[in-house]
């Protein structure tokens, strides 16, 4: 019997150490290849943390990649009032297309969910893409403003890096976003060099639908029409 014990503890004990070993390894994993964080002039720095001495520059942040990027000095916007705060932030290559420049005022939402306070935002825009399938480095941020949410994203646009014009696709999703006691709420993005797009969402009965989007209302026992920002509803 204490052959037995002695044994199962020397497989505990052997458990733990691989345990142990596998979380060291992906841990030395990620930093050599500087997943989750990016390291400047000896100084560490996290996922969405400004850098502020890198290039001279300011707007420069890291990305989830271990990249630093930066507002390109020519942009006239200013990511001064823009947060990354409670917000998860994805991006992903589309396609490539058939063009030579990218139309970089392009912005189109793909789908938008709000539940429970997090807000889901899914768009694609045009961009600059390297090759196989590889999306340029990014970072999102936002701006919660009292009647709406403005999104936006520091896009690297090397072109030593990037030359091909493709569709990109960004993923936002930002936590505690309350729509109480509002009767509009506005969603828009903000590209890098000042472009607004409003993507005319509609706000009813604490829901957020696309522009075109049926829905019924089933507190007026209607069926309702997102004409963004504007509901249009026919009784049932």
């Amino acid at each position: 019997m204490a052959k037995i014990k002695q044994r199962n503890w020397l497989l505990l004990i052997t458990f733990v150490l691989v345990l142990s070993s596998l979380g060291i390894l992906f841990a030395m994993l990620q930093r050599n290849l500087g997943i989750g964080f990016c390291v400047y002039e000896e100084v560490e720095y996290s996922v969405n943390d400004p850098v502020p001495e890198y290039k001279d520059g300011e707007d420069c942040i890291c990305s989830n990649s271990g990249d630093i990027v930066c507002k390109e000095d020519e942009l006239s916007m200013s990511y001064g009032d823009f947060v990354n705060d409670d917000m998860a932030f994805t991006y992903s290559f589309r396609n490539y297309l058939d063009k030579d420049q990218p139309d970089l005022a392009r912005a189109d939402l793909v789908d938008i969910q709000y539940k429970d306070g997090l807000l889901r935002v899914v768009m694609e825009r045009e961009s600059l893409c390297g090759d196989f399938n590889e999306a340029p480095v990014q970072a999102g941020m936002y701006k919660l403003e009292e009647e709406g949410i403005v999104l936006t994203a520091i896009t690297n646009r090397d072109e030593n890096m990037y030359s091909r014009v493709c569709l990109i696709g960004n993923t936002f999703e930002v936590q505690d976003v309350s729509l109480a006691d509002k009767s509009r709420f506005s969603v828009s993005y903000q590209n890098d060099q000042g472009n607004m797009t409003n993507f005319r969402i509609c706000l009813a009965n604490g829901n957020i639908y696309s522009n075109g989007d049926f829905f019924k209302d089933s507190e007026s026992n209607s069926i309702c029409t997102c004409l963004g920002p504007e509901v249009e509803c026919d009784e049932l």
